[in-house]
């Protein structure tokens, strides 16, 4: 007489995405996206402000402005060595916007809901879930 047979065994839970130590949409998501994008705005228009400046040569002698080149020089001078004048025009202001723009980009996708994903598993707490996924983790729905 042979044994009865064993009773199928249930599928092993799937894995869950791994998630950062903060928790997702946090009070510390919405600070970093939504400050560090206004910083990058903000800077963006001192930026300009500093290249419409400079088609002044007496402004640098203005003591109210010095704020201006002291906070924008030192990131324009990071691109001046790369692009060289041309025809005594500094191009350098064009990568610097082209570098903010990717860093703003950046910013914004990070604060981007990611789709949810559905969990399954036999018999598990996790059967019949939802994992909504953001940067700074996940947070399990019903």
């Amino acid at each position: 007489r042979s044994a009865p047979p064993l009773p199928p065994r249930p599928a092993p839970p799937a894995p869950l995405p791994l998630a950062m130590a903060i928790p997702g949409y946090g009070i510390a998501e919405q600070v970093f996206v939504g400050g560090f994008g206004n910083f990058l705005q903000i800077y963006n228009y001192v930026i300009t402000a500093r290249i419409l400046l400079s088609w002044f040569p007496q402004a640098q002698g203005i003591g109210a402005l010095q704020p201006v080149f002291a906070i924008t020089d030192p990131y324009l001078n990071l691109f001046r060595g790369i692009i060289p004048p041309v025809f005594g025009l500094d191009l350098s202001p064009i990568l610097a916007f082209f570098t903010l723009n990717v860093l703003t980009t950046t910013t914004a996708s990070i604060g981007k809901e990611l789709p949810p994903v559905k969990v399954g598993g036999g018999g598990t707490s996790m059967k019949n879930k939802t994992i909504k996924r953001g940067f700074f983790g996940i947070r399990l729905m019903n």
